[in-house]
C-alpha cells in the first residue's frame, strides 16, 4: 500500500531510511514495499519471472519474502518448484517429442541429417502437447541430445543401440547441469510431469548413418524419428563418398522409409527361428477352421502356409518392402542401383524407430481432455 501524503520519490526515500534506521531493514526494500511496485522492482520481478519461468504471483511473493534479494528468491522459486515436480512425477505422461541429433565424425562430410558419424534419438515425455511444444522443453530436449553425444560410442548397447536412462541422467549438459537437474527443473518451470523416457546412439562405423524426423514441431523435433545404416557390406569404408548426392539422398529417404512403412526386420535371415515358429502355428490354426482347405492333402496345405508366411514376411522386412519413394522397385532393388551407381558394395545394415508414446497406452480415466471435460461439467 503506497503511503499518503508523500508526493516525491526522494520524500520517500528519506523516509524509508529513517525508518529503515529504527527497524534495521534497508532503505531499497522498503522503498519496493512500501511504493508497491516501483519501475525498478518491477524490472526485478520481469527478470525473475524470465529467469525462473514461474508464475508472477510467486515471483513477487518470493521477492517481498526474501527482502528483493534476487538469488534467494530465485533459489526459494526452485524448490519450490522442485518439490511440485517431485509430486507431478506419478502422473501419467505420454505426449512430448523425440528428438534427432546428428554429430559427424571429425571432419568427414555430411549433410544436416547424416553422413559419417552418428546419431542420437531421445524421447522426453510430457503430459500435454502444449508443454512439448514449448521452446523451454525443445531447449532441454536438445540439451539432452547434446550430453547422449558425449557418452561416447561404448555406451550404446544391444542391438537397437540403447543408452542406460540412468547414466545419461547422470551425464552433464552443455549448461553444466546433470540431465536429471534440466528434465526436473523443466518439470518445475512447466508444472506437469516431464519424463526422460528412452535414448538410442547409433553409430555409422564404417558406413554412413542417416536420420529422419516426421511431424517436426522444431527441426530435429517430431513425434517420430526414424535412423537408417548403410554399411560397407565387406567392401572398403564408405567415408569418401559421404559428399556423393544419390548416396546421401537414397540414405535420407531409406530413414524416411522406415518411418512411413515400419519394418519389422532387415531380411528373412534376421527373423528369429520363434517368431516364424510362432506365424506357422498361427497359420495352421487359421486354416485348419478354413473350410475350403477341407479335404486337402496335408502338402497342399503346408505349400499355402509357406505362401501366406512368405508374403508377411515380404511386408515385414526391409530388404524386401516397396520403396515408399518409388513402389516400382523394391528396398534390394534401390541398394543394388546404388551398388551399380558407384561401383562398390554397400548395403543396408541397420534401421531404428522411435515414435512418441509408444506402448504408453492412454491414460486411465481419459487423459487431459477427459479432466478438461470433467471440470467444465461440474462448473
Amino acid at each position: 500500500m503506497a503511503l499518503q501524503g508523500v508526493r516525491s520519490r526522494s520524500a520517500l526515500q528519506q523516509l524509508a531510511g529513517a525508518i529503515a534506521g529504527i527497524y534495521g531493514r534497508s532503505s531499497g526494500s522498503l522503498v519496493q514495499q512500501c511504493n508497491g511496485f516501483s519501475s525498478g522492482s518491477a524490472a526485478i520481478i520481469k527478470q525473475l519471472r524470465e529467469r525462473s519461468g514461474a508464475p508472477i504471483a510467486d515471483v513477487k511473493a518470493m521477492l517481498v519474502a526474501n527482502d528483493w534479494d534476487m538469488d534467494k528468491a530465485y533459489e526459494a522459486l526452485r524448490k519450490k518448484g522442485l518439490a511440485a515436480a517431485a509430486k507431478k512425477a506419478s502422473r501419467h505422461a505420454a505426449e512430448g517429442l523425440v528428438g534427432a541429433s546428428f554429430a559427424a565424425a571429425g571432419a568427414a562430410a555430411a549433410s544436416s541429417s547424416g553422413g559419417c558419424g552418428s546419431v542420437v534419438l531421445v524421447e522426453l515425455n510430457s503430459e500435454t502437447d502444449f508443454v512439448a511444444r514449448n521452446d523451454l522443453f525443445q531447449g532441454v530436449l536438445r540439451e539432452v541430445m547434446a550430453a547422449a553425444h558425449g557418452l561416447g560410442r561404448a555406451a550404446a548397447v544391444g542391438p537397437d543401440h540403447a543408452l542406460d536412462v540412468e547414466q545419461l541422467l547422470s551425464a552433464r549438459t552443455p549448461s553444466g547441469t546433470t540431465v536429471s537437474e534440466a528434465v526436473t527443473g523443466l518439470a518445475a518451470q512447466v508444472r506437469e510431469n516431464v519424463r526422460l523416457r528412452r535414448a538410442f546412439r547409433v553409430d555409422s562405423g564404417d558406413g554412413l548413418v542417416y536420420s529422419y524426423v516426421h511431424q517436426a514441431a522444431a527441426p530435429g523435433l517430431g513425434k517420430l524419428a526414424s535412423v537408417v545404416v548403410l554399411g560397407p557390406d565387406g567392401g572398403q569404408p564408405l567415408e569418401p563418398l559421404a559428399a556423393t548426392p544419390s548416396l546421401a539422398s537414397a540414405g535420407e529417404g531409406l530413414a524416411m522409409h522406415v518411418a512411413g512403412l515400419r519394418p519389422a526386420f532387415l531380411t528373412r535371415g534376421s527373423v528369429p527361428p520363434e517368431v516364424l515358429a510362432h506365424e506357422r502355428a498361427v497359420l495352421t490354426e487359421q486354416l485348419a477352421n478354413d473350410a475350403s482347405c477341407k479335404g486337402k492333402p496335408p502338402q497342399v496345405v503346408a505349400k499355402i502356409i509357406e505362401g501366406r508366411l512368405s508374403k508377411a514376411l515380404a511386408e515385414q522386412c526391409l530388404a524386401e518392402q516397396r520403396y515408399v519413394l518409388d513402389d516400382s522397385v523394391t528396398v534390394d532393388g534401390l541398394v543394388a542401383r546404388l551398388r551399380k551407381e558407384l561401383g562398390r558394395p554397400l548395403g543396408v545394415s541397420g534401421f531404428l524407430r522411435v515414435q512418441c508414446g509408444e506402448g504408453l497406452g492412454p491414460k486411465a480415466g481419459g487423459g487431459f481432455a477427459a479432466e478438461v471435460a470433467k471440470i467444465v461439467s461440474e462448473t
